[in-house]
C-alpha cells in the first residue's frame, strides 16, 4: 500500500486509523462501499470526523481499492471468528431455572 496521507497513522496492530480518533480507514471505506454518501457517513455514522477527512479517506480508498477491500474482508473474517467462538448468552429458560434453584437454596 502506498504511503498514508497525513490524516492517518498505523497503530501497533497494523490498523490504519484517523489521527486523533479510534476510527479506522476501513470503517469509512466500508460505509462508502455500502452505498452511503460522504455527507451521510458524516451525519449518520462518524460525526466526530470532518467532511474533508471523510472525502480524503474515500479518495485514499479508491486509489488503493484492492488493498483496502482486502483489509475490510480481513476485518469481517476476524469479527466472524470472534462471533463463532463467543459463548451464547443464557436463554430465558436457563435464567428461570437458575432463579428457581437459588430460591430453593434460600428456603
Amino acid at each position: 500500500m502506498t504511503e498514508l496521507p497525513d490524516i492517518f497513522y498505523r497503530d501497533p496492530d497494523g490498523q490504519i486509523r484517523f489521527i486523533g480518533h479510534r476510527l479506522r480507514l476501513i470503517d469509512v471505506a466500508e460505509r462508502y462501499e455500502e452505498g452511503h454518501a460522504p455527507e451521510a457517513i458524516l451525519a449518520d455514522f462518524y460525526p466526530t470526523l470532518s467532511l474533508a477527512q471523510i472525502y480524503r479517506a474515500i479518495a485514499f480508498h479508491l486509489e488503493n481499492q484492492v488493498e483496502v477491500l482486502a483489509l475490510i474482508e480481513e476485518n469481517r473474517r476476524t469479527v466472524e471468528g470472534f462471533r463463532s467462538t463467543a459463548s451464547q448468552p443464557p436463554t430465558l429458560s436457563d435464567l428461570r431455572r437458575r432463579l428457581q434453584a437459588k430460591q430453593a437454596e434460600a428456603s
